[in-house]
């Protein structure tokens, strides 16, 4: 991005050093809910539950803080998971019918036992396509066994964890047909697999259903059907019930038909729950005993003429029947219960739901089955993401006095009404494993996220660790008149089905205007500011006391009044004329409207002072929201500025900037490939300077930035002549950053306060403030001055404006804001003003403001700036040391880090989001300590850090046995072999084989390319501590002689084996031998196998 400089550059090694210990790029985390979720698995013993999603992702969820992530080297959808009960191993099936085995290992070198997700095997189910395609998938209790139920009827056990198929175990559906009767054979088939389910009480029965409505209990041990049931309505699923002697079956008409064991004769009559009009599939059923009455719980079965897009599970206990209704399309749910199937009463506890867009969890525990807040996988995007900001260095009473707010806010609803149906203090039951991170206490500082949302809302999330947790939420919407005021959402109460809305999820807005566009907070004193789409900007601030108060919005007219400018754009929102009744915890204070009501795009809060600054595309205010006055307004817009009438940008208009910045590109590629140096060789026209027009030099001197870096100062090589923009490129007027600090702007003796604005158009607006003291700050008013006005050559929007110290600190973080008109700071102090455009980076002394020092972005390549911030990098060797810097994000998705005031030079750069994914980079927010997130899809945040010793990521694993820990696992060898089976019993010509999926490039080495005359031998990788040749019982606190012993016992049987493969005498007659990996490997394996049989 930045090009060499020429002069007085050398390679410093100790300053390299310093920046290995101070800088490192890495993604860390994420959080927020999985985009695009597709299969779900729950493990009853170790409380993990994974989740698969079409991209070939797999996570495991635990505690809070426990979190595990593997791919699949193919982007392949995972239809399927599994867990081997109590083993920490889980099995995925992907779309393209492979399967594959991951485990929990200890991570390599890790001293804390820290464990990650790691893929040991890889399997592909293979035949003709569409037959031996897997439809059902059962792991029975013992993890020894896999049945995998096809397409085509068959059904294939499989050994764990080696894939290996069982000899003889194939269960055709010939073999199944054989035992029913002739009056159920009308020659079709009996379709897919649909259900394999275990007996609760005998482990080598197993109930099988198929796609046309029969169901076999098969005799796993006998290899025969016990017993058949006859249904002849399409089967869906299958349930037992714990006492093994009754199941239900689901149908595609939505009904429920229960079956008992030792009558099997009789078929019984269908229930269906939501008849008698037809009704859609029930997709998956779980029918649960428990002390009382059996939980039926099931999705799907709506009617489907009212309600056949509706998205539910239905529980149903007795006389208690509730149909959760649910926005997003269900993907799977399941019970956690108190005791195991083999018990009489399993007693279900809580109900997880996953969505398509969002998890949820009912506590089937208390009365009304209410809902419960996850404490991970929160919906951000349960309105659409329309701004966020990040907030670090709360203090601790703040955080106190937001967790108590936290608690009262979490009950009511938008319209300040009791929330009902909600459990704020359930037990979530998913919490295997355990976080090897310190622990967060309240005197650590918190990353607080606050995201503004489409429908009004602002959402407080707790970053501070891996699990970003949602603390409470923010409603404004009721505060002003909507299309949804008179839509009574309890109307439906009484109906039937028994509906209950949950979730959070609602991609749909009563009115757009409401957004949040902009969002900023105090953190230490908690107030929020936050702007909206149609000039709407709120102050809420932190209460211990309730309070009633009338709604009053204060509109503040930016254009003063100015002739010639007519709004086309939206109206205001109408505010209700309501009394407010507010608790304690976060209270409206002021509500003031711009006029006109063009969207808010920068926004700023100084708490200590009292005052918020805002600005639109017409103008900037600054308001005192403790005396609700507007202390100071000023119009920016130029002489015919149509664009900002609008109030968005005009699409013409919008490409002719475009294509202006194109040509602009271009001519600065040409000249610096030596085009200016053609035009200087040739003949030069003769232009004398006085027929030049005045017009003409004031162009020339708008187009070249005539500010000279001063001499003896850095000047990286390769900089482009920054180009002016023209002020017809519309919204000239628009302000990009609002400012507050405490610095010198009157003279070098006292600070003042001081109110920065920066335009689209390079300008920046200084005004010194006068507040009065806090004795008397409701009786005096806060007086402003226009001290300088900053014109930017090259006009290009301002991102940033910071006054930093002479260490690189910005001012504002060392202050924390308090207002000292006239008071000397320390004898230190030197201020400089930080101004970051989009197309490059100016240092000005204070308080004259003269220009010290640029660094111009490469733009050759479109490079512009996006977000910028000043961090703190502390170094990983030595705690006392540490350094600011200026962190910026550009359009192309790079990060570029340069040093502080007065080096100001490039340290690092990486690649952080790709160049192609626009609303990422929109979306990024960087933060003081040298972190930042950005939007990795609509509903999950991408956390990075540019910090070698500050970043939060997830260092956790699982105890399989909670009273003893976990001895380091042993590698396993998995051999595979080609195994060929009949397809179907009548045709043994047709076969069908497993193989091993082909392994690809940067794979585990657990698996090895299939060649012939081999035995494929797939090995984990060793520990450090432990031999590669071992039994697998072997651990690593042996002898060493033992080893070595066991090491040449090893070779001589490898000898031997190669001797009997006549390995030695093929390449004896050559000198250029080329050695035979795959059979070394099998002969050293052959060994192995042979010395433990001795």
């Amino acid at each position: 991005m930045f090009k060499k400089w020429k002069k007085g550059h050398h390679h410093d090694p100790q300053r390299e050093k310093i920046k290995d210990e101070l800088f490192e790029f890495k993604k860390t985390a994420e959080h927020g809910f999985p985009n695009q979720p597709s299969a779900l698995a729950f493990d009853r013993k170790l409380k993990l539950m994974a989740i698969g999603l079409k991209n070939g992702s797999i996570k495991i969820y635990g505690a809070p803080g426990v979190e595990f992530t593997g791919l699949h080297d193919d982007t392949n959808q995972v239809v399927q998971l599994h867990f081997l009960t109590g083993e920490a191993r889980l099995v995925s099936i992907l779309d393209n019918n492979t399967m594959h085995l991951w485990e929990l290992q200890n991570i390599k070198d890790d001293k804390k036992g820290a464990q990650e997700l790691v893929e040991v095997g890889a399997y592909q189910l293979s035949g003709r396509p569409g037959i031996n395609q897997i439809t059902e998938v059962m792991i029975k209790s013992t993890n020894d066994v896999m049945w995998v139920g096809t397409e085509g009827g068959g059904i294939y056990p499989l050994s764990l964890p080696d894939f290996k198929p069982r000899d003889g175990g194939i269960i055709h559906q010939d073999q199944v047909m054989q035992s029913i009767p002739e009056s159920y054979k009308t020659g079709k088939a009996l379709g897919p697999v649909e259900a394999i389910e275990e007996h609760p009480q005998n482990p080598t029965l197993v109930l099988i259903g198929y796609s046309r409505g029969l169901v076999v209990l098969w005799n796993d041990q006998t290899q025969n059907v016990e017993k058949y049931f006859l249904g002849n309505q399409q089967l869906e699923a299958v349930s037992w019930n714990s006492n093994g002697r009754e199941f239900m079956t689901a149908h595609n008409d939505g009904s429920l038909l229960t079956w008992q064991i030792n009558n099997n004769d009789v078929v019984p009559s269908p229930n269906i729950p939501y008849g008698p009009f037809p009704c859609k599939a029930i997709t998956k059923i779980m029918w649960k005993t428990s002390k009382t009455q059996p939980f039926v719980v099931f999705s799907g079965g709506m009617p489907r003429a009212n309600y056949g897009d509706r998205h539910c599970v239905s529980v149903i206990c007795g006389r208690d029947h509730v149909t959760f209704d649910i926005t997003s399309r269900i993907i799977d749910f399941f019970l956690v219960c108190e005791n195991s199937s083999r018990e009489e009463d399993e007693n279900p506890e809580y109900l997880i739901i996953l969505a398509e867009e969002e998890l949820i969890a009912i506590d089937l525990t208390k009365e009304g089955w209410p809902t419960m807040t996850p404490p991970y996988l929160a919906s951000l995007h349960s309105s659409a993401i329309t701004c966020s900001t990040h907030i670090s260095g709360m203090s601790s009473q703040t955080w106190k006095k937001i967790e108590g707010a936290a608690k009262r806010a979490n009950a009511v609803d938008g319209k300040n009404k009791k929330k009902q149906h909600v459990a704020l203090d359930s037990y979530w039951p998913v919490d295997g494993g355990f976080n090897l991170e310190t622990k967060v206490t309240d005197f650590v500082d918190r990353d607080i996220i606050l995201t503004g949302h489409e429908d009004g809302t602002i959402k407080f999330w707790d970053a501070t660790s891996v699990s970003m947790t949602p603390i409470m939420k923010l409603y404004t919407a009721y505060l002003f008149v909507t299309d949804g005021d008179n839509i009574d959402h309890d109307a439906f109460e009484d109906e039937y089905p028994p509906f209950r809305k949950v979730g959070e999820f609602d991609p749909y807005s009563d009115d757009p205007k409401l957004g949040i566009r902009k969002l900023a907070m105090c953190g230490q004193t908690g107030t929020i500011v936050a702007g909206g789409t149609a000039g709407q900007v709120f102050v809420f601030v932190l209460s211990d006391d309730a309070i009633e108060s009338a709604l009053v919005t204060k509109e503040v007219d930016i254009l003063n009044e100015r002739s010639g400018f007519t709004w086309k754009g939206h109206e205001k929102l109408t505010p209700k004329d309501i009394h407010l009744s507010m608790d304690p915890g976060y209270q409206v204070n002021n509500v003031v409207q711009a006029k006109p009501p063009a969207s808010i795009t920068a926004i700023n809060v100084q708490a200590q002072w009292g005052l918020v600054g805002f600005g639109t595309s017409h103008g900037y205010v600054l308001f005192d929201y403790q005396q609700n006055k507007c202390v100071l307004s000023r119009c920016t817009l130029e002489t015919g500025d149509n664009s900002a009438m609008e109030g968005h940008f005009s699409r013409a208009k919008s490409f002719k900037m475009s294509l202006r910045q194109s040509i602009r590109r271009l001519r600065g590629s040409f000249k610096g490939r030596g085009g200016s140096k053609r035009r200087a060789s040739g003949r030069r026209r003769n232009y004398r300077r006085g027929d030049m027009s005045k017009k003409l030099q004031e162009a020339n001197a708008a187009l070249v930035d005539e500010e000279e870096t001063p001499s003896g100062t850095w000047s990286p090589a390769g900089q482009r002549k920054v180009e002016a923009r023209s002020s017809d490129e519309g919204m000239t007027g628009m302000i990009r950053c609002i400012y507050f600090a405490s610095t010198y702007i009157r003279d070098t003796v006292s600070l003042s306060p001081t109110f920065w604005a920066g335009t689209n158009t390079g300008s920046v607006y200084v005004y010194g403030l006068d507040i009065p003291d806090y004795s008397k700050r409701q009786e005096l008013e806060v007086t402003s001055l226009l001290g300088k006005e900053i014109q930017l050559m090259h006009r290009a929007p301002v991102i940033d404006v910071t006054v930093v110290d002479s260490h690189g600190s910005p001012v504002h973080l060392m202050s924390h804001g308090k207002a000292s008109n006239g008071t000397a700071q320390g004898a230190a102090a030197h201020h400089f003003l930080v101004i970051s455009s989009e197309e490059q980076f100016k240092v000005f002394t204070l308080p004259k403001i003269s220009a010290r020092k640029k660094l111009k972005l490469t733009a050759v390549d479109g490079s512009l700036v996006r977000k910028v911030t000043h961090a703190r990098f502390d170094s990983d060797s030595n705690p006392d040391y540490h350094e600011y810097a200026l962190v910026c994000l550009t359009n192309q998705g790079e990060i570029l880090v340069m040093s502080a005031v007065p080096s100001f030079r490039p340290q690092v750069h990486y690649s952080c989001i790709g160049a192609d994914d626009p609303h990422g980079i929109s979306s990024a927010i960087l933060t003081s300590s040298g972190q930042g997130f950005y939007l990795l899809s609509s509903s999950e945040y991408e956390r990075f850090t540019l910090s070698k010793c500050n970043s939060v990521e997830s260092y956790c694993r699982v105890q399989l046995d909670p009273s003893t820990p976990i001895a380091p696992i042993a590698p396993s060898r998995l051999v595979t072999a080609q195994v060929e089976s009949p397809e179907n019993h009548a045709e043994k010509a047709k076969e069908t084989s497993i193989s091993k999926t082909p392994e690809k490039k940067n794979k585990t080495p657990t698996k090895e390319p299939k060649r012939e005359g081999s035995v494929v031998v797939a090995m984990k990788s060793s520990s450090p501590k432990q031999p590669l040749l071992c039994d697998e019982s072997e651990e690593d606190e042996g002898d060493d002689t033992d080893h070595v012993a066991k090491h040449e016992s090893v070779l001589e049987e490898a000898e031997r084996t190669l001797a009997e493969l006549d390995i030695t005498g093929q390449t004896a007659g050559s000198e250029d031998t080329e050695v035979n990996v795959q059979e070394l490997l099998g002969a050293v394996a052959e060994a192995e196998k042979n010395l433990e049989k001795k």
